[in-house]
């Protein structure tokens, strides 16, 4: 616990002024409440010996101290509300930052998937949020309880001794429920970022569920998800309830003893109405701080289990490590080499499963990719296609083996720099909820947008963009939802073309798309690979005909290479799958 508050005051080192001038207004909140009880004896004697001056003067006074204790409150409540605001904003930056550099195994590994990820970035930030409020009052409620205890002892130190003989039990029993709701609130977490998984795909997937008629399974998957959450929430709601009413008990015991005690001082004579009413008033004002202590206390271990999930992700290891003595790409480099590649997903979250071997993707690979040749992988789903050029591009690093450009193993390289020579364009495209002109400028930043233009013309995209009123900066929806299969892979290519890289990697660039289509996109790939060393993935073989080289792989291994012509007269595996697609 301590370990994890440690962190998060760091992440409030840099609002140094804005928490003294918290503090500062806390004191004076604190000062100015204690005050109030003192002045209650003074203004119950006033009304008791009847003093007409002290009367019209006193409740002056108490209004001022009222003026200053409400000003310090607002401030002090208000500073820090948007502190915290601040620091968790960061801790969200934080997050969304390390998930873009974490390798794609933890990311495929990562048990409740980008769901998990999105449950850690939104709910346990916000109980963090709440957490960090409850800091302005780890700064007040305890100078208020030591002043208003302290007056008590100072009235009557023997009935405040007695008073405190109640403490001991409610600390033990309040110690109880912060291990029972850490423990719960772990549970809790986990659960809902089952449900945001299950949300998630509610909404991305419903096409199919549309269409396959799940509506009522994916009802009664959240029903079920969503009963074990409200069932584990319950158990926390129970414990951290439970301390309410023990206090709230314990209090009205106190107030009950206090009335008999000073009630029997008063008709002896030993204490005046003025020592009644200023001792009750203090133990009244008395309630708040250890009502809020209590409540910071239960709040606490849920923060305390937030911290512990979102540092876990922070603190993460698993990104793609950086070279320290980095060397530069050869600008005029020949070849690609896969030297004895090995690779297996390091499933680091299923921990649990050790009797099951890691799969292995790859298997020992050797190949050489010579600079301005068309390479061409086929094979059957699972084979490693993809996972061969995602190693190329160190998206993860091979498990065994090594991957050299000119003998240079590539982790040498700036991981930017090594993908800054790599365009890419997948099956499955990716465009931002921007505009057109915006997504074919990502391809890079650094340059002049005004080559955008002439990019999505080379990717025979700028008729159907200029038909748009708005033509370039026409928005394109969430994932490109506002353009069909054709024209959101032109968009992908143009963004290829606008960043120019020397090495192409075509995975599966036109298998979703129909015959019309696939040859408008073709025409602007064939553009796209001009002069460039270029990887084609492909399931439709008439699509690598051409290539200099073809690989075929089968259980993540290259089982036949050669070119076209070669494999088709060795009748091999490539042979059979030329059949099946009715080519020559």
């Amino acid at each position: 616990m301590i370990k994890q508050f440690r962190r998060l005051l760091l992440e409030l080192n840099p609002y140094k002024k804005q928490l003294t001038i918290m503090i500062f207004a806390g004191i004076v909140m604190s000062l100015a409440q204690w005050q109030l009880a003192v002045q209650l004896k003074t203004l119950f004697d006033t009304l008791e010996h009847k003093n007409a001056a002290e009367v019209l003067a006193l409740p002056k006074f108490i209004m001022l101290i009222t003026l200053f204790m409400v000003i310090g409150r607002y401030i002090h409540l208000s500073i820090m509300n948007y502190t915290a605001d601040c620091v968790v904003t960061k801790l969200r930056g934080d997050l969304q930052a390390q998930f873009m550099n974490l390798s794609l195994d933890f990311h495929n590994n990562f048990q409740s998937g980008s769901g998990g990820l999105i449950s850690r970035i939104l709910s346990d930030v916000v109980i963090i949020q709440h957490g960090l409020r409850l800091v302005a009052d780890f700064f007040t409620q305890p100078l208020s309880f030591l002043l208003l205890i302290g007056t008590l002892f100072y009235r009557d130190w023997k009935l405040t001794c007695i008073i405190l003989l109640f403490l001991p039990p409610l600390v033990a029993f309040l110690k109880q429920i912060g291990r029972s709701l850490r423990k719960y609130g772990h549970h809790s977490q986990e659960i809902l970022e089952k449900l945001t998984t299950v949300i998630k795909e509610s909404i991305e997937g419903v096409k199919v569920i549309q269409s396959y008629d799940l509506e009522k399974s994916r009802v009664k998957k959240f029903d079920e998800v969503a009963n074990v959450y409200l069932e584990a929430r319950k158990k926390i709601h129970m414990r951290g309830e439970a301390a309410s009413p023990a206090t709230e008990f314990l209090a009205t015991s106190v107030v009950m003893i206090i009335f008999t005690y000073i009630g029997l001082e008063i008709s002896k004579g030993h204490a005046t109405f003025g020592d009644f009413g200023s001792y009750l008033g203090a133990l009244f004002m008395l309630q708040s701080p250890i009502k809020k202590i209590q409540e910071s206390f239960v709040k606490v271990q849920e923060t305390v289990v937030a911290l512990e999930r979102v540092f876990s992700i922070i603190d993460s290891d698993h990104s793609v490590p950086e070279w320290v003595d980095t060397l530069p790409i050869p600008p005029e480099w020949k070849t690609i080499e896969f030297k004895n590649v090995s690779f297996s997903y390091n499933n680091w979250k299923l921990k649990a499963i050790e009797a099951i071997p890691p799969r292995m993707i790859l298997k020992n690979v050797n190949l050489t990719i010579k600079r301005g040749e068309i390479l061409a992988i086929v094979g059957e789903s699972g084979s490693g296609k993809s996972t061969l050029v995602n190693l190329m591009q160190r998206f993860f690093d091979p498990t065994e083996g090594s991957i050299s450009i000119d003998g240079i193993d590539i982790k040498k390289f700036k991981i930017k720099d090594l993908r800054h020579q790599i365009g890419l364009v997948t099956q499955d495209v990716f465009l931002f909820s921007d505009s057109v002109g915006k997504n074919i400028e990502y391809g890079d930043l650094t340059k002049e947008p005004s080559g955008v233009v002439m990019a999505s013309m080379m990717a025979n995209a700028h008729d159907f963009i200029s038909k748009n009123t708005m033509g370039y900066d026409a928005p394109v929806g969430d994932r490109g939802s506002l353009l069909s299969g054709g024209e959101k892979q032109r968009v992908s290519i143009a963004r290829a073309l606008f960043k120019n890289a020397p090495i192409l990697v075509l995975d599966e660039a036109t298998s979703a798309l129909d015959s019309a289509s696939e040859i408008e996109v073709q025409k602007g790939l064939d553009r796209l690979m001009q002069g460039k060393t270029t990887v084609v993935i492909a399931h439709r073989l008439s699509t690598v005909l051409h290539a200099n080289k073809i690989i075929v792989m089968k259980e993540g291994e290259i089982i036949e290479s050669g070119s076209h012509a070669e494999l088709v007269h060795r009748g091999g595996e490539y042979s059979r799958f030329i059949s099946m697609q009715n080519l020559k």
